[in-house]
């Protein structure tokens, strides 16, 4: 029973979706959702990709561009409707706007007419190919792929000749569905002739074929036509039109001449059938033809034959079609027009045959009996400019009676020049061959390469007796950052393949003739180094108050102010009076000291104060001398006599003592001894004002920050103050700050600090290991118990000795042991939460002596105090 209820409901679920698909289609896309979870991953998945496989919600707008952009006129798309078996007035609401220039109109189509603009060519609603691409994840076939105009075929890879024709949907292959067609169309039931006369008379008739085959022509009767050609028909009207009309007659005497074209097409109902992408029955028009027909079909699919297939009428094969003519040659000739009822057949394939490498069109090409390689190398276009003609090597799968273990493939080489010349045995090829033409090798000789510091590199053709020297001004000289004391030439070792190292000078003499000059030899590679790359950078850093601070790297004569510019200037709060330089020593010698640090003035001061003075270091000078510069230090007094104001930015003046850096220098700006950034602070809740506060002073206490505020509201809850540093809570104490304003309660305020004053909260929040977890409303006097109790108690996993209290104000307190195993339990406030905690896991089971002995204390406790109120009665 339970499995016909799940089978039920997933029909239920399914049933929506083969409600929206056309009866033709439901066979195979409700199959593809009926495969399930591997399929497609839920029926709501299903529902989104089947709307988007019919193109739902296509908007009325959307048709009327379409139908702009398709070119038909209101005629033509009226009479492939009629032809299609639609109403024709359909389309005429949208050619009123076309026609009219009106607004398009707001809305939707209907699903039906969408299907039918779709089946005369117009691609109404036509999906965006980027919805489908998520139909492979969601296990979507190839064959919906197809039915979407999909491309299969992973990049790439090889494809069956000819599939790409009718892989994308497009109407250019659709027949016409109006004249003119050619003078050996054949007429029948259905069409519709279109007969003018002009001349001693000027008449117009549209003549629709009868059932019977004939049609009516006023004044001069039936004019049987089933089965005749438009040529044929202008020989039966002359004939029956002279004998009304007497200016009718063939040469240049006649006085009425008429002129004969098809006005409507009939259709034609065909069947495809055998190995076709989507078999069943068409209606095409009458002019269609076998290409038309496997065009609406979606062609072979990937076991269908291109090169036999047939058509059927009544019970004979009236032609074979090998479609290989039409593609390789534009020879159209075995196409012919299908008329009604016939059956195009499309077999399997016999033998197919791949064809990979040097050739223009790499694909798998259907063999028939009798041909061989070279036509299968006519088929893909013969070889390309990169190929070796030398050998091709075929992949052969052996037949069954050759086979043995281990021995089921070979490899057959054939000599390309006989079979192209043919004086070689023709060779035979087998279905599954695989044929690969094989390029030029990569390997290139007579030449060489120049790399590096030249103005071109790269290869150039190498000749007997070139020198490196005419190769390089064959690459325009050397750069200008050309390291020239030496250059390397790898010359390759014909022998093992190694490379020999030659180290040649680029130098030149006064008059400008190299020093020395090397031959070069075939698949020499020459390498011309950099100085800068050579050379290690040289960089300084500079940290601190500077907009960008950082690595930089060092120019010539870059002095600090130069850095700090480069740095992007002062930040505010700068120390802009002078710099701190650390300089390291080069390494060369070990010393005791590990840095010099100098202090470089960065402004003009007093008493001489210039980058070279002040400075304590045992390093050598930046010219070289050695010793000390002086002991003498730069104060902050000293400096102070030119220094600006600190929030203005120094502006300085070139000076030729000014200090030079050299590489590894770190430059230090230090914050100006009086600068504070400032600092706010907020407060919130039961003030007058609250909002950001600057704080005035370093010693700017809770209290002043509260006056500052315009004080309490009258709702405020002064004990339940609380105070956040630094994201924690910090416990204090309000009433007794404003008792004490002098005492510890009254703290001192940092920057950041916030300040929340809450109103006043009647109730307890009990939480944790109770029964109801919920707030009491507070009771003077109540103690710890009776809100445990008002809350339902404590529950069997309660640890009742870590009970904790939490006051408004952020302050804690817990239950403590006190003598005697008696507790000593917290005061309650109001606002105050009562937290539980649940025992420990290792507690948690088996006998709990520590509950027995505090129950039974309790009991003790309760019974000695009755005992002694008896005792004080007596």
């Amino acid at each position: 029973m339970s499995r016909f209820v799940v089978l039920l409901r997933a029909l239920l679920l399914i049933a929506p979706i083969i409600g929206a698909v056309p009866s033709s289609l439901r066979g195979q896309q409700v199959d593809t959702v009926r495969r399930g979870a591997g399929v497609v991953a839920d029926t709501a998945q299903a529902r989104r990709l089947l709307e988007a496989r019919l193109g739902r919600s296509v908007t009325q707008a959307e048709i009327v561009e379409q139908l702009r952009q398709s070119g038909l006129t209101r005629e033509q798309a009226r009479a492939r409707l009629l032809q299609m078996g639609y109403d024709p007035s359909l389309v005429d609401p949208y050619y009123d706007i076309l026609e009219g220039g009106a607004p398009a109109p707001v809305g939707t189509a209907d699903d039906s007419f969408v299907r039918a603009l779709r089946s005369i060519g117009v691609s109404a609603g036509t999906p965006d190919p980027l919805r489908y691409d998520a139909l492979p994840a969601a296990g979507i076939g190839p064959a919906w792929a197809e039915e979407l105009g999909e491309d299969t075929v992973a990049p790439g890879e090889l494809e069956v000749f000819g599939r790409a024709l009718f892989r994308r949907r497009t109407t250019q292959f659709d027949p016409v569905t109006t004249g003119p067609v050619d003078a050996g169309y054949r007429l029948g039931p259905g069409d519709e002739i279109v007969l003018i006369l002009t001349g001693d008379i000027e008449l117009a008739y549209q003549l629709p074929v009868t059932r019977e085959g004939y049609f009516i022509i006023p004044d001069v009767g039936q004019v049987f036509v089933n089965g005749l050609t438009l040529r044929e028909l202008e020989d039966r009207l002359y004939d029956r039109l002279s004998r009304v009309y007497s200016g009718v007659r063939r040469g240049p005497e006649a006085t009425t001449r008429f002129h004969v074209s098809l006005g409507r097409l009939r259709v034609n109902q065909v069947y495809l059938v055998g190995e076709v992408t989507r078999p069943g029955a068409y209606t095409v028009s009458s002019a269609a033809t076998v290409f038309h027909a496997l065009h609406r079909a979606g062609g072979p699919n990937e076991n269908g034959s291109f090169r036999e297939i047939r058509v059927l009428r009544g019970d004979s094969v009236v032609r074979k079609v090998d479609l290989y003519e039409y593609l390789l040659r534009g020879d159209s000739r075995s196409d012919i027009r299908l008329e009604q009822g016939d059956i195009v057949f499309v077999p399997p394939y016999a033998k197919r045959v791949r064809v990979e490498g040097a050739v223009r069109r790499p694909a798998i090409y259907e063999v028939l009996e009798g041909e061989r390689l070279d036509d299968v190398l006519g088929f893909a276009g013969g070889f390309d400019a990169s190929a070796s003609v030398r050998r091709i090597q075929i992949d052969r799968i052996l037949p069954p009676e050759r086979r043995r273990p281990g021995v089921e493939r070979v490899l057959v080489d054939v000599d390309v020049a006989a079979v192209l010349s043919g004086s070689g045995q023709p060779v035979e090829l087998r279905d599954g061959d695989v044929v690969q033409v094989f390029a030029v090798a990569e390997e290139r000789r007579h030449r060489v390469t120049v790399t590096g510091e030249v103005r071109r590199p790269g290869s150039y053709e190498w000749a007997e007796g070139q020198t490196l020297w005419e190769l390089i001004e064959r690459a325009d000289g050397l750069a200008e950052r050309a390291y020239t004391p030496r250059g390397h030439i790898y010359r390759l070792n014909e022998v093992d393949g190694s490379r020999r190292l030659i180290s040649t000078p680029l130098l030149a003499d006064s008059s400008g003739r190299p020093v020395a000059d090397v031959l070069l030899a075939d698949r020499d590679s020459v390498v011309i180094f950099s100085r800068e790359r050579l050379r290690n950078p040289e960089t300084v850093t500079i940290d601190g108050f500077v907009k960008n601070p950082g690595t930089y790297e060092l120019a010539e004569g870059m002095t600090v102010q130069d850095l700090i510019l480069a740095a992007g200037g002062f930040t505010p709060g700068a120390y802009t009076a002078e710099a701190e330089v650390a300089r390291f020593p080069d390494g060369v010698e070990r010393t005791d000291r590990t840095a010099a640090v100098i202090r470089v003035p960065l402004v003009r001061g007093a008493d001489g104060a210039k980058a070279a003075g002040g400075i304590d270091t045992s390093f050598a000078a930046a010219g070289g001398a050695e010793g000390r510069f002086g002991d003498r230090a730069v104060s902050a007094a000293t400096v102070g006599a030119g220094r600006p104001a600190w929030n203005e930015i120094p502006v300085w003046e070139p000076e030729p003592e000014a200090f030079t850096l050299r590489h590894g220098d770190r430059v230090f700006i230090r914050k100006a001894p009086g600068y504070e950034a400032p600092r706010a602070v907020a407060i919130t809740g039961q003030v007058m004002i609250p909002g950001t506060y600057i704080l005035e002073n370093r010693q700017e206490r809770l209290l002043d920050l509260i006056e500052r505020a315009g004080g309490l509201t009258s709702e405020a809850y002064a004990p339940g103050l609380q105070l956040f540093r630094d994201s924690s809570l910090v416990a204090t104490d309000l009433p007794k700050a404003l008792a004490d304003p002098a005492g510890r309660y009254n703290i001192v305020l940092q920057a950041g600090d916030s300040l929340h004053l809450p109103e006043y909260d009647p109730t307890v929040l009990v939480t944790g290991a109770v029964t109801f977890e919920s707030r009491v409303l507070y009771e003077p006097g109540k103690g710890l118990d009776y809100y445990i109790n008002r809350a339902g108690g404590y529950t069997d996993l309660a640890d009742r000795g870590r009970v904790t209290v939490t006051y408004q104000d952020g302050e804690r307190a817990a239950v403590e042991r006190s003598f005697l195993l008696f507790r000593r339990k917290p005061e309650l406030q109001p606002g105050s939460t009562i937290y539980v905690p649940a025992k420990p896991e290792s507690e948690r089971g088996g006998f709990n002596w520590g509950e027995f002995v505090t129950r039974s204390s309790t009991v003790l406790t309760t019974f000695a105090t009755l005992l002694l109120a008896v005792s004080q009665l007596k």
